[in-house]
């Protein structure tokens, strides 16, 4: 009885592998034809990106007047990354100067997809802190959006005020120039 149980679950077990394993030559051919589809399908993705990233590459600023400017929301173009990966917006409206400490609000532009826990996306705003006289900023908020202009879904990740830790800023480092724009701006009038 033993040795019946063991033939029957081998023979199972064969034909199951011959199932699974075992290809009809149209089968096979099907699947040649699918795989030899989707490497088709990626090579002319890449060969795309390639071309946009080299259009980027070569006027970045044609990239950047694709955006919307919103210039309601007091946004003003800042910068943009020499192959036209990024582009950084600043506001001026709701500017808040304590002291020392001047808080902003960024938005950050992105030509290509950026990941973050939530997902990609292509648009951040972010409510900065800078301290002009030490030199440092921390973020205080962040708003990730999936698609350019602030649009999409949405996703939020805020920190403590007390517990968000400052950072350096960089000589020569796009952050570098958003914190000396900030504290030109809280120099200027209207900043309290």
């Amino acid at each position: 009885m033993r040795k019946h149980l063991h033939l029957a679950a081998a023979a199972v077990a064969l034909s199951y592998a011959a199932c699974v394993l075992g290809q009809t030559p149209e089968q096979e051919k099907i699947w040649t034809e699918d795989r030899e589809r989707a490497t088709a399908l990626e090579k002319a993705k890449a060969e795309q990106l390639a071309r946009e990233r080299a259009a980027r590459k070569a006027d970045p600023m044609a990239w950047v007047r694709t955006l919307d400017p919103m210039a309601s929301g007091g946004w003003e173009f800042r910068s943009v990354a020499t192959d036209g990966s990024w582009a950084i917006f600043s506001s001026s409206h709701q500017l808040k100067r304590s002291g020392q400490v001047v808080t902003v609000w960024m938005r950050h532009e992105y030509a290509e997809p950026q990941l973050a826990d939530g997902g990609p996306y292509l648009s951040a705003v972010e409510k900065q802190q800078y301290d002009c006289k030490k030199e440092q900023a921390r973020s205080l908020m962040v708003i990730y959006y999936a698609a350019n202009n602030i649009q999409g879904g949405e996703q939020t990740e805020e920190g403590d005020g007390k517990n968000t830790p400052w950072n350096a800023i960089v000589p020569g480092t796009r952050d570098e120039s958003s914190f000396l724009w900030a504290c030109a701006q809280a120099r200027g009038a209207g900043a309290k």
